[in-house]
């Protein structure tokens, strides 16, 4: 007798993926993913933006060569308004789908999101073409989901024989309900701090909690709790410190998720090349972090705890195309994920694609933080 190769993957996957239930898609370019993981950036700019962002995790998992195993793509677009100094904000919308497989199980997700922009705390004396000295937003997100599966295309483990391979049908009751929607809602809040409002050191901090109706997901008819998708709760600090000159800056990053039994940590640095002092172009930035995820242990079983970790190498490239005295500033940016723990280097790791475009607005002639788009 002989086992199966060409099954061996996918059964450690499907392993893996019982531990990881109802997590949600994570992206390794948090820069260009601002708005999926907190609604508080909707119109942070003071400008119109638009992202596309792209995917692919695992590729040597069986399943579609492109677009992927296991990928997700986006959408996003927001902009800012201010009516008469007083009342400022911003208003986005996205949308997203997960592909997994063979495409036999998509997850897709619309919705818009809002963000009240407080009151900036300025001192008399600070430079009104900088950020202040403490900008506050608060934001939220509403938005619709669809799943669909299709049960006649999945494999069951009671067809599986270690001599003929897939054998028979399976016992499996196929008319069980093949898709689901439902609404979902989150919110967040973001502050930014420009330290001694000399746009030499700016600091920011972001709370945002996922899933606050933490709606039923199930996709075989139960209505157990098991079976409800757990909120998310993600935290983030970030700084941008100017060096040489202001032609060389460096920029920790820390992010933290929380959903369920499963959380995630990615700590980093990001280290952007400026054209000069007057210059609010960034033709190249480099980022290296270390992701470390870890599913909690069973208390029940007792069973030891899941831990996946991966090296995460991402450069980026923002320009400038010419529009008379409002040029628009684009970026392209490319994440590889080198995992060395968990499943290891057999999956492939990840890639990631972004691209954003940045309109300016005619009225608009205040300098943003360089760094994002």
């Amino acid at each position: 007798m002989r086992i199966l190769p060409k099954y061996t993957m996918l059964v450690a996957v499907c392993i893996w993926a019982v531990g990881a239930f109802a997590q949600d898609p994570t992206f390794s370019q948090y820069d260009a993913n601002q708005l999926y993981y907190n609604p508080a950036y909707a119109g942070y700019k003071e400008n119109a933006r638009i992202g596309l962002t792209y995917r692919n995790l695992w590729p040597n998992v069986p399943g579609k060569t492109f677009p992927g195993p296991l990928s997700t793509y986006s959408a996003t677009g927001d902009a800012f308004f201010n009516i008469q100094n007083k009342f400022m904000g911003g208003a986005g919308a996205y949308v997203m789908q997960d592909v997994e497989g063979q495409g036999y199980l998509t997850t897709t997700s619309a919705g818009v999101m809002y963000s009240q922009h407080l009151p900036s705390i300025r001192a008399q004396r600070d430079d009104k073409r900088v950020p202040g000295r403490f900008d506050i937003y608060a934001g939220f997100k509403v938005y619709y989901n669809h799943i669909h599966i299709d049960w006649s295309r999945f494999v069951f483990s009671d067809q599986l024989n270690a001599v003929y391979g897939i054998t028979g049908p399976s016992s499996f009751n196929q008319d069980a309900i093949s898709q689901r929607s439902f609404f979902d809602f989150d919110f967040g809040v973001l502050v930014r701090n420009n330290f001694r409002a000399k746009g030499r050191w700016i600091n920011e901090l972001g709370f945002a909690m996922g899933h606050v109706l933490s709606p039923n997901l199930s996709i075989t008819g139960s209505n157990s709790d098991i079976t409800r998708l757990p909120r998310k709760y993600t935290a983030t600090y970030r700084a941008v410190v100017a060096l040489t000159d202001e032609k060389f800056y460096i920029g920790p990053t820390i992010l933290f998720e929380s959903q369920g039994k499963f959380i995630e940590t990615n700590t980093g640095i990001d280290f952007y090349f400026k054209m000069g002092r007057k210059s609010e172009t960034v033709p190249l930035s480099i980022g290296i972090s270390n992701r470390f995820s870890e599913i909690l242990k069973n208390t029940e079983t007792g069973k030891n705890k899941v831990n996946t970790s991966a090296l995460i190498v991402a450069v980026t490239h923002k320009g400038v195309i010419p529009n008379g005295l409002y040029p628009v500033s684009y970026s392209i940016g490319l994440s590889v994920d080198f995992p060395y723990m968990g499943l290891g280097m057999q999956t492939a790791g990840a890639y990631e694609l972004t691209l954003g475009c940045m309109i300016p607005y005619k009225h608009n002639d205040v300098m943003k933080c360089f760094w994002t788009l």
